[in-house]
């Protein structure tokens, strides 16, 4: 029982360096691309990232991808059931348009993102920066609709996250090439 007792220490120092591994990974990465990409800011990455990472997770890039890769794919699965609720919950025509774009746009980014998981796991970085980067152009057109219609976006703070996530993602694939 002695020797028992005398081994949690070390375990204690293993997984709490190990932890504390991911969280330098997450804030080092961030920092990087924070200042190299003007759109993602670094409080939002390193919280998103934190938030979402697992201390059983081994600390790397290519896991720190991964998790990039599926808080993207939980963001933009929350906002098409936010998309419709708002639908159902709105008469103005204008703003209904602009929200059916918007779900299209984003079933769509649901299915291109199951394709970039795909690619990942299969080590295509390439094709999985290409797919994340179609993301990034449905979350604008998206609110491209409703600028040119005249109209505030009730999405605009669902899309800026969304945008930020795909981004840090991109950046992340651009490291691993």
């Amino acid at each position: 029982m002695r020797s028992l007792f005398s081994l949690f220490p070390l375990l204690f120092f293993l997984f709490t360096f190990h932890g504390a591994t991911g969280n330098k990974l997450i804030r080092n990465t961030c920092k990087l691309i924070s200042n190299d990409t003007p759109n993602v800011k670094y409080e939002f990455c390193k919280t998103s990232l934190e938030g979402a990472w697992d201390e059983d997770y081994y600390p790397s890039l290519a896991t720190l991808g991964s998790v990039t890769l599926e808080l993207v794919m939980k963001n933009v699965t929350n906002t098409k059931s936010y998309i419709e609720d708002l639908k159902d919950d709105t008469s103005e025509p204008n703003l209904n348009a602009c929200l059916s774009d918007c779900l299209e746009l984003y079933s769509n980014t649901i299915s291109d993102l199951e394709e970039v998981l795909d690619d990942y796991k299969s080590r295509k970085n390439q094709e999985a920066s290409e797919g994340t980067n179609a993301v990034l152009t449905s979350l604008t057109i998206c609110e491209d609709g409703f600028k040119d219609r005249g109209l505030a976006s009730p999405l605009m703070e669902r899309n800026n996250d969304a945008f930020q996530l795909s981004t840090i993602a991109v950046n992340i694939l651009k490291m691993l090439s």
